[in-house]
């Protein structure tokens, strides 16, 4: 097969922090209304509960409402956290990204592993990086400067031809 592009991207704390800023600004919105969705769905059924006086209903709502505020705001510090003490962060893990045309390999300390280009769920591009998403939560990030194959300008025109659907330019 042959190459097509080849990327070498060093995570650090500076990348990921990016990273978490472009990821809270593109989808802390739809966090939001989820969360405040299921809120006042919860607040509606305690409403409910205490009003038809069945008052064990009622706290045992309330209760589980606590619990999903409390996940809803230290899940993700906690995700963050871990993120942060992990060795692809505090060892500066590099991967290398090799582009072919049906597939792509990520290769660094751990092994060389291989993805379909179907397995991935959105790309975005931003000024410095391009965030290949393999979860919603999860993302590949290749530094637009690290190209030692091909230039950032023809990886972006490779995308936007490869994923017409999950592709998306964000311009911060």
């Amino acid at each position: 097969m042959k190459k097509l592009f080849v990327n070498k991207t060093t995570y650090n704390k500076d990348t990921y922090m990016e990273f978490l800023r472009f990821h809270a600004k593109t989808f802390n919105f739809h966090y939001i209304t989820y969360t405040i969705f299921w809120v006042a769905l919860f607040a509606l059924c305690i409403y409910l509960s205490f009003s038809s006086n069945n008052r064990v209903q009622g706290m045992t709502i309330t209760f589980i409402l606590i619990g999903f505020l409390a996940y809803r705001i230290y899940h993700p510090k906690s995700v963050v956290d871990k993120e942060l003490k992990s060795d692809k962060i505090a060892d500066n893990n590099t991967n290398t990204f090799t582009f072919f045309d049906n597939y792509f390999e990520v290769s660094n300390k751990n092994g060389t592993f291989n993805y379909r280009y179907f397995m991935l769920h959105r790309i975005y591009e931003t000024k410095s990086y391009f965030y290949l998403y393999v979860t919603r939560e999860n993302a590949f990030i290749l530094s637009k400067k690290t190209f030692s194959l091909g230039k950032s300008e023809e990886f972006s025109q490779f995308l936007k031809k490869k994923f017409v659907f999950k592709y998306r330019h964000k311009n911060y």
